[in-house]
């Protein structure tokens, strides 16, 4: 399914999810300061980690289909690098958002997603076009 699709719906799909998140990064905060629960930070930076490992995963495959002589190791290092500049942008955005705010620690947690995506993209999507041996 997926390395079938053309480069446009690859470059289509990268940035609906550029503006899906920055969409959800435009939602203003609370006003008022509180003690968030174990569960509730759990779940919001459980969302930047899956955010931008789908981020990490949709790069890698506009790269690959930008790119298709390009080594795969390649294709990785430069999505994990597109992904954690647009989390560097979008906390930057974050920082005018009302009652929001930039946190580096987001920056972290958006690194990581993007490294567990493209690790997930080159470990099941390039290493499984290899013959299946018994």
């Amino acid at each position: 399914m997926a390395p079938s699709f053309s480069k446009r719906v690859w470059g289509i799909l990268f940035f609906l999810w550029m503006v899906v998140i920055f969409i959800f990064s435009s939602f203003p905060g609370s006003e008022y300061p509180f003690d968030p629960p174990l569960w509730y930070y759990l779940e919001r930076k459980g969302a930047h980690v899956f955010e931008y490992a789908v981020l990490a995963v949709l790069a890698a495959y506009f790269y690959s289909a930008m790119f298709p002589k390009e080594k795969r190791y390649s294709i990785a290092v430069l999505s994990l690098v597109t992904a954690i500049a647009y989390g560097i942008s979008d906390e930057l955005h974050q920082y005018y958002v009302l009652y929001r705010g930039s946190r580096i620690g987001d920056v972290f947690f958006d690194a990581a997603g993007a490294l567990l995506g493209c690790f997930f993209w080159y470990k099941n999507f390039f290493l499984r076009k290899k013959p299946y041996k018994r």
